[in-house]
């Protein structure tokens, strides 16, 4: 542990520069300071935070369930459901059947161990597919509770070609990039809470002929069902659970 007590060295430092700051500036040093010695900016720099092993994710064979079994839709029928290893994970393998005959792939991960983060998802899809990216954009997704979630929507190609949507699902919100879950889920976890996370890529048929524009309104229904549905099936019965006890 960071000692809190003021080295003689640094109580010279600050008569030099009192003499020399006004006194709000002073106050401002001396919090940094505070800051300092309390380890607060070194948990910073290494990523090693003191809280971060404070909460476990309770309930969490619902995401297993979602591992093993992937999504039921409304109105698309699955052909084929398995696991299968993309990178570093398991992944749910899912394909399902529109009504006019588009067989559109449903990747999920959803995070299975406390301790696992997000971040290489996109990459491990990407290597394995070994697919050329092109024009890409974003879509913003509702949420139940009134908020959005937000999905990277870029066309992909070897030979055939696909609209790909691609994010990061957790309760009331989501986004493609893993920083925005990183600081959302160390702010809950300062209140013993955690974030739970669901990686999602969706890979839709697309003419190669046509603008990835026109695949837009479908990729938005699908992906606002997808959402929906982990929200409320997987996402909304996870608790935070105290150190002390074990998850399940």
């Amino acid at each position: 542990m960071i000692s809190r007590k003021i080295p003689a060295e640094v109580s010279l430092v600050l008569d030099k520069i009192k003499k020399k700051l006004p006194g709000n500036y002073l106050l401002l040093l001396c919090l940094l300071l505070i800051l300092i010695l309390g380890g607060i900016l070194p948990n910073l720099i290494s990523g090693q935070w003191s809280w971060l092993d404070q909460a476990r994710i309770g309930n969490i064979q619902k995401m297993r369930a979602l591992q093993e079994s992937g999504i039921k839709f409304s109105a698309l029928k699955t052909t084929d459901q398995s696991q299968g290893e993309i990178g570093e994970g398991k992944w749910s393998i899912q394909v399902v059947e529109s009504p006019d005959g588009k067989r559109i792939t449903v990747l999920l991960k959803p995070q299975i161990y406390y301790k696992n983060q997000p971040g290489l998802e996109w990459s491990d899809i990407g290597s394995i597919s070994r697919w050329n990216q092109g024009e890409t954009t974003e879509l913003s997704i509702p949420t139940q509770s009134g908020g959005k979630a937000t999905a990277r929507f870029y066309r992909a190609w070897t030979q055939n070609t696909f609209a790909v949507v691609q994010w990061y699902a957790w309760l009331g919100g989501g986004h493609y990039d893993p920083s925005v879950w990183y600081w959302l889920d160390q702010w809950a976890q300062l209140k013993r809470q955690r974030v739970p996370w669901i990686a999602i890529s969706l890979m839709i048929p697309l003419d190669p002929m046509k603008e990835l524009q026109t695949l837009t309104p479908f990729a938005l229904n699908l992906a606002t069902e997808v959402q929906s549905y982990l929200e409320q099936n997987v996402l909304s019965q996870l608790t935070s659970v105290p150190q002390s006890k074990k998850e399940k």
